[in-house]
């Protein structure tokens, strides 16, 4: 499937058009994270958003503690990452690939590229993030 189908696909980014999916879609990569592999830690500014194409991930809260609990499981067309990337806020769980997986990710500098060159789109991202999430992240 094409990037900017799965792009598409994606709840946060269904109010786009084509031209903004294929615009956003040139800053995106695949990467691969074999099994065990903490994706992303707690407590750290979020740096991607991570759209999962195969395989499928734990989301973990007090990753290195003795109370550390499973909260969620994610896998193929699942995204995570969108809330520290979008807002620059710090990562409210960690995120472990359980299997090998693979992802296509938008690194936060490029989406802050994307968003400062068609600034039209940061109103549609922040109306996707309130359906998702409430007003608890509007900017």
């Amino acid at each position: 499937m094409e990037t900017t189908q799965m792009l598409k696909q994606t709840p946060l980014f269904t109010q786009l058009s084509e031209t903004d999916l294929a615009a956003l879609g040139q800053s995106t990569r695949l990467e691969s994270f074999k099994t065990g592999h903490v994706i992303l830690r707690e407590g750290r500014v979020g740096s991607a958003f991570y759209l999962i194409l195969s395989g499928e991930v734990e989301v973990i809260k007090g990753l290195a503690t003795a109370e550390a609990a499973i909260i969620g499981r994610m896998g193929p067309g699942e995204f995570f990452g969108e809330i520290g990337a979008m807002k620059h806020v710090t990562r409210s769980a960690s995120v472990v690939a359980v299997e090998e997986t693979s992802c296509l990710v938008i690194r936060r500098l490029d989406l802050d590229s994307y968003i400062e060159r068609y600034p039209e789109i940061a109103g549609k991202i922040d109306a996707a993030l309130s359906s998702r999430f409430g007003n608890r992240f509007r900017a």
